[in-house]
């Protein structure tokens, strides 16, 4: 949907519709109060009295035991090591397997949700199955499915342990396309990854980790594109609106005879971590991956497996937050913008938006009270990747894996994301999008099967992208229209300013 506006037009006054009109931050107003006054003169001066002292006196050892070579760090590790990524020899044509989809990982917190999106909507309307190593688990989800729609007792079930690459090779021969909830991906996901490579099976996850992602273009894209394959990474929250909005301001510019040179983003976002979400983060900081040997940024591969020219600025703010005249609001860094930034480079580097993109991410508060919250738990959240010790208190005041944010907390959630575009010619529009509940899983659920719906479809399929790729390279519009009308829906717009 594309509109035009006035010059006059404020950027954030813009509407996302009634039904965003109830929709408020968390710590919207002086309920933040208490915990601004705990955090702010507790727990940061015991953090800079005692914790801070400690972790340079930790850092201080750890690096004369490392200079002493009494201490290792520790080895990076290869996600693909001793995995077959090579095309397998017979690959069953794609129309003749028996499922259109298995679920990977319906089990988990956000794979359940997954699953009772797909019976609300879809019924059994696809062939599908559900995949996981429990199958006693797996029985009770399907039982759950059944209560909302009883055409899913139709519905198979599949054991299948994300660490067997047998059970991954099998679990992909069967189906047209697997879509997997299963993380922390660099410990779980090579061996799914690479089975659907080989053997021309179409993949998408809601993984966030760059880091893995990487590895996974420079193992298996090559594979992919041999074989047909569509590898579809951050199919959720992380990272699609952000993904999709640069997509449609490019298309916007280039209607105009124009180039988009440069987006900033501000979101406004209500969402709570889950067990498995935050199991995943620290195992990111902590399990370093090995380099690439491509002498590039795997991000920036082209088809042909050599380094495109179209890359991207990026501007992420990290331990500050402030006051932005432009939107007329408080700041700060956002915790999923590097992973957003790194998508859309990928993107930039596929779909050739600018050779010279700029990209700026912050997230938006109701307050300075919160904006410093948030620079606080940014702090806490660090301390607890550089200072073991302190991981394990804070570890104490999180959920584990398997855990998440309660229905009724869901329903709370929302996210509303403003891109501004500006061009080569100095033209400028605003791209929004919106989502009306809990972003991080229930929605990001809702995301995930849309994403391996589209993927299926005969539209994408009859254009013959394969690879491994971001939702914008594989998708389009495409994927924004399946938001829009299937679920709850989504608010995007495209306003020329």
């Amino acid at each position: 949907l594309t509109m035009a506006a006035t010059a006059s037009t404020p950027l954030m006054e813009g509407t996302f519709g009634p039904e965003y009109g109830g929709k408020v931050p968390a710590d919207a107003g002086y309920s933040v109060l208490p915990s601004f006054i705990f955090q702010s003169f507790v727990i940061f001066p015991i953090w800079v009295v005692l914790i801070l002292p400690l972790m340079l006196i930790y850092k201080l050892i750890m690096t004369l035991l490392a200079l002493c070579h009494a201490a290792k760090k520790p080895k990076p590790i290869d996600p693909f090591e001793g995995i077959d990524t090579q095309p397998a020899q017979s690959i069953q044509p794609v129309g003749e397997r028996k499922y259109d989809f298995v679920l990977m990982g319906a089990t988990g917190f956000t794979g359940q949700l997954a699953a009772e999106y797909i019976a609300s909507e879809y019924g059994f309307a696809y062939k599908w199955a559900i995949a996981g190593r429990s199958t006693t688990k797996l029985a009770a989800v399907k039982r759950k499915i059944m209560e909302i729609n009883q055409d899913t007792k139709s519905v198979d079930i599949i054991e299948a342990n994300s660490a067997n690459s047998t059970h991954m090779n099998d679990l992909s021969k069967c189906t047209k396309l697997v879509m997997t909830t299963v993380g922390p991906y660099a410990k779980y996901g090579s061996k799914l990854a690479a089975a659907c490579a080989r053997n021309g099976t179409h993949y998408c996850d809601i993984t966030g980790e760059i880091t893995w992602v990487r590895t996974v273009v420079e193992n298996i894209d090559r594979t992919a594109r041999t074989t047909g394959a569509r590898i579809v990474f951050c199919c959720g929250h992380d990272s699609v609106p952000w993904d999709m909005a640069v997509h449609a301001a490019s298309k916007a510019f280039e209607e105009r005879k124009d180039r988009l040179v440069d987006i900033r983003f501000f979101d406004d976002i209500r969402a709570l971590g889950s067990g498995g979400t935050i199991a995943t983060l620290f195992n990111s900081f902590s399990v370093p991956l090995k380099p690439s040997k491509l002498g590039y940024d795997p991000m920036l591969m082209r088809e042909k497996g050599d380094k495109s020219a179209y890359k991207i600025r990026t501007k992420l703010p990290t331990l500050c937050c402030g006051y932005n005249k432009e939107v007329r609001a408080y700041v700060g860094p956002f915790v999923m913008a590097p992973t957003n930034a790194n998508v859309v480079r990928r993107s930039n580097a596929l779909l050739q938006y600018s050779q010279k993109l700029k990209y700026y991410e912050v997230e938006k508060f109701p307050g300075c009270m919160t904006a410093w919250l948030s620079t606080l738990n940014f702090l806490w959240f660090k301390s607890s990747i550089e200072f073991p010790p302190f991981r394990l208190i804070h570890q104490c005041f999180l959920p584990v894996p398997g855990q998440g944010p309660p229905a009724e907390e869901r329903k709370l959630g929302y996210m509303r994301v403003t891109g501004v575009g500006r061009s080569e010619r100095g033209a400028k529009v605003i791209v929004r999008f919106g989502l009306t509940i809990d972003p991080g899983y229930e929605d990001t659920a809702r995301i995930l099967v849309e994403s391996a719906l589209c993927n299926i479809s005969d539209e994408i399929t009859k254009e013959g992208k394969s690879g491994v790729l971001t939702p914008a390279c594989a998708f389009g519009s495409r994927l924004v229209s399946r938001l829009q009308e299937h679920g709850r829906g989504a608010h995007f717009s495209v306003t020329h300013v």
